[in-house]
């Protein structure tokens, strides 16, 4: 269950600010990756999380002089044209509200591009249709428990199947999600976690 580090009041405002600063910073010439890994690592970004008052009702202007200490040439003006840059910072101030994760960890399992190359198809769609696809790309890049345990106790895939007894190919199907281990038979699971020395509860995905 996400633990969300600000009220949902705020939300509205804070992913219109982030679509604003994402907008005009391709509007000044930033390249738009290097400024949304900028935005990731930025203070910024990290009083959002922490759902700090001040961050999450000030404007997109005064994150954009924060994150470039005034160095950058920035617009007075918001006027804005809403296009896949405003998009993109919007729903993924939406996503980590939703989720309760750092922008960091986000843009790691979803880089910027990605989420720009899903504009033209998920824009106008409800963002739970860009939540669903979202956490594709995180159930893809999140490494299981089975394999963060197994990886901890030294054991290749091979050794643990020998050992557990267990198919080589079905602890490869698990580990790569291609077999939900939750479904595992019991008795798999209890052989898994005889040898790898934990719970079976352990193995089990949330």
């Amino acid at each position: 269950m996400a633990i969300q580090s600000y009220n949902d009041l705020y939300l509205p405002n804070l992913s219109e600010n982030l679509g604003v600063m994402f907008e005009h910073a391709v509007d000044i010439g930033i390249n738009p990756t290097i400024f949304w890994n900028t935005f990731v690592n930025s203070n910024v970004a990290k009083q959002i999380e922490k759902g700090n008052p001040k961050y999450l009702t000030c404007s997109a202007l005064d994150y954009l002089n924060e994150i470039y200490n005034g160095k950058k040439s920035i617009p007075n003006k918001e006027d804005i044209n809403k296009d896949k840059y405003y998009w993109a910072g919007w729903i993924l101030a939406q996503f980590q509200h939703k989720k309760g994760y750092s922008f960091y960890k986000i843009n790691n399992s979803l880089p910027i591009e990605e989420v720009l190359r899903l504009y033209p198809t998920l824009h106008e769609a409800d963002v739970t249709k860009f939540f669903d696809v979202a956490n594709t790309y995180f159930k893809k890049s999140e490494i299981t428990n089975l394999k963060k345990i197994r990886q901890a106790r030294g054991l290749s895939q091979s050794k643990l199947a020998e050992l557990a007894e267990v198919e080589l190919r079905s602890i490869q199907m698990y580990e790569q999600r291609r077999n939900d281990i939750n479904k595992a038979q019991v008795e798999t699971l209890y052989k898994l976690a005889r040898v790898l020395g934990c719970n079976i509860e352990d193995l089990l995905e949330n």
